[in-house]
């Protein structure tokens, strides 16, 4: 149930300030402003940089699309290191902020970065579009792919590794040999494969800002 109250001659919604609620509102808004179409994936708390950090949600349609929720009960104390992060790693990256903070979000956030605004009853609204990323890192990226993806690419593009080589090993060769569309496109493959079992849209479409069960 989400409860509203009057504070002042404002209405909110508690479950505003909930980040997972406006991560749902943010797949639908997703969904239907950006293309995606069968295969596509949505990704909650995705793990990247050797787990050090998480992704709020991660699109893989055709390219690799990264946004950091910030919710009415968040700071943006931690997100400088944050997008430096996500700027390594992802071809797009957004912002999703409460309207509270959004003149900070300028002053600290990079001109490459998308921000989308979240009021107090679930609207979200495009302030910035986010630009071509310059600052990925294909390194970064193949960490994003297991052993097991890694060998593979290796034997399909006949680079040569041992089973005795560290993963970070593996990594650099593929880094070194491969350019990032190619690198990517290996990472969408593999993430649409083990993130698609069970997405569908109906819990999104069934989910609104008004809704209050």
């Amino acid at each position: 149930m989400t409860h509203r109250f009057q504070r002042g001659e404002k209405l909110y919604s508690c479950a505003m300030h909930n980040p997972d609620h406006i991560r749902e509102l943010l797949k639908k808004w997703v969904a239907k402003t950006m293309p995606h179409g069968e295969g596509d994936v949505f990704i909650g708390e995705l793990c990247f940089i050797n787990k050090a950090r998480r992704a709020d949600l991660v699109h893989a349609n055709g390219q690799l699309t990264a946004f950091e929720i910030k919710s009415a009960s968040d700071s943006l104390s931690r997100w400088e290191g944050q997008q430096d992060a996500y700027l390594s790693c992802f071809d797009q990256v957004w912002l999703c902020c409460h309207s509270k903070h959004i003149e900070k979000a300028f002053g600290v956030t990079h001109r490459s970065v998308g921000i989308l605004v979240v009021d107090d009853l679930g609207s979200i609204a495009v302030v910035r579009k986010a630009t071509h990323n310059k600052l990925r890192d294909k390194f970064t990226l193949t960490g994003l792919l297991w052993r097991s993806e890694l060998d593979e690419i290796c034997k399909e593009f006949q680079l040569e590794t041992k089973s005795t080589m560290r993963i970070k090993e593996v990594r650099l060769e593929v880094t070194e040999a491969l350019e990032w569309e190619l690198i990517r496109d290996k990472v969408l493959s593999r993430l649409k494969v083990r993130y698609s079992v069970g997405q569908n849209m109906s819990s999104m479409d069934t989910l609104s800002p008004s809704s209050s069960s």
